[in-house]
């Protein structure tokens, strides 16, 4: 358990830092990973992404509670305990600002997948209407309820939430989910978008991110972060 903890902690700092480099979270935003075997999981505190060290990392119950940390955690620290006690295939969440896929959370245009890395988000992104902050364990499990068998979800107006079975999979579902609101909003500007078919959709979750090639995704991410 002390491996895969101190292996869980160091990814969570490298996925603080990815979010932080790509512009996901501007000084505000969070990540979590389940503790394998466990009710809990490992969250950051309420300290911006791109300056979270590890000694400040929280662990966390199911319940919300701090288990483990002296650090303040989130104010939407429910969200997270919520969705991993509402579903166990979940292992790691984050919680984003990303600009392009918010104006699809304040308009009637819903954010469907026009190019390949999109085709995670075949169906359109859920948006959670209600516009609050999820500081509850009832709120957060509304938002799992509404998130269902998605990889991601808009707030409405205020930023969006991803999940993966990893911590590498909910980040890069959170940048290719920002890359697929950019698709579609630039596409939006020159002329009537073209949507992913159903078919094309699915083979394009196939192709684009097994294993090799997740690892791959992380690793380019990981090593630009780290760059000084």
């Amino acid at each position: 358990m002390k491996n895969t903890l101190a292996q869980l902690k160091e990814e969570m700092i490298d996925a603080s830092r990815i979010l932080s480099r790509e512009e996901l979270v501007r000084g505000f935003g969070h990540v979590s990973a389940r503790i394998p075997g466990s009710k809990r999981f490992v969250l950051t505190p309420r300290v911006s992404l791109a300056l979270v060290k590890p000694k400040q990392l929280l662990i966390m119950d199911f319940e919300g509670r701090v288990v483990e940390g002296d650090t303040t955690p989130p104010f939407e620290a429910p969200l997270h305990a919520a969705i991993f006690a509402r579903k166990p295939d979940v292992h790691a969440v984050t919680r984003i600002h990303a600009r392009t896929a918010n104006y699809f959370s304040v308009t009637d245009r819903k954010l469907m997948p026009v190019h390949h890395h999109g085709s995670f988000f075949a169906g359109g992104v859920p948006v959670f209407e209600p516009m609050a902050l999820i500081s509850t364990m009832e709120l957060g499990g509304q938002v799992g309820d509404a998130l269902g068998e998605n990889p991601a979800i808009l707030l409405r107006g205020n930023g969006q939430v991803t999940v993966g079975r990893s911590i590498a999979e909910a980040v890069v579902m959170a940048i290719y989910l920002e890359e697929a609101a950019d698709m579609l909003y630039g596409a939006l500007q020159v002329g009537e978008p073209t949507l992913l078919r159903d078919e094309e959709a699915g083979r394009g979750k196939k192709e684009t991110l097994p294993p090799v090639d997740l690892q791959r995704a992380w690793n380019y991410y990981r090593n630009k972060a780290r760059e000084k």
